[in-house]
This record gives C-alpha cells, structure tokens and sequence, in this order.
C-alpha cells in the first residue's frame, strides 16, 4: 500500500461537502492542485486536499 490517498473530484465534494462544480472551480483558478494521470484522469492528492484546507483556515481576532 502506497503511504499517500489519490482521491477523485467526487471524493473531494463528498469529503467537503459542497458540490462537485466547486471542485473544478478550486482547480481552474489553481487553488486545488490536481494530477493530470491519463488524458481524462485526474486526481488529488489527499495531503494537497489537507494543505488546501488548513490554508483557507480564518484567524479569529481576539475579544478587546
């Protein structure tokens, strides 16, 4: 078993919980990165998924 996830754009919308047209427009504006495997095969990395994630994080700003 490999130690990284190749998961699909459905995985992705599954895991996010939003749609798979927002999936591709993650890609298309190169917010997602994306594997190319075949000439209609594409996939993200679990890890690239987990990076994407933690950086739209929003920092709360303290109480005054």
């Amino acid at each position: 078993m490999a130690d990284f996830d190749l998961l699909t754009m459905e995985q992705v919308a599954q895991r996010l919980g939003v749609s798979l047209k927002t999936v591709y427009r993650w890609i298309e504006s190169g917010e997602l990165p994306v594997s190319q495997l075949g000439e209609r095969t594409y996939r993200i990395f679990e890890r690239d998924l987990i990076a994407f994630v933690y950086g739209r994080k929003i920092k709360k700003k303290p109480k005054t």
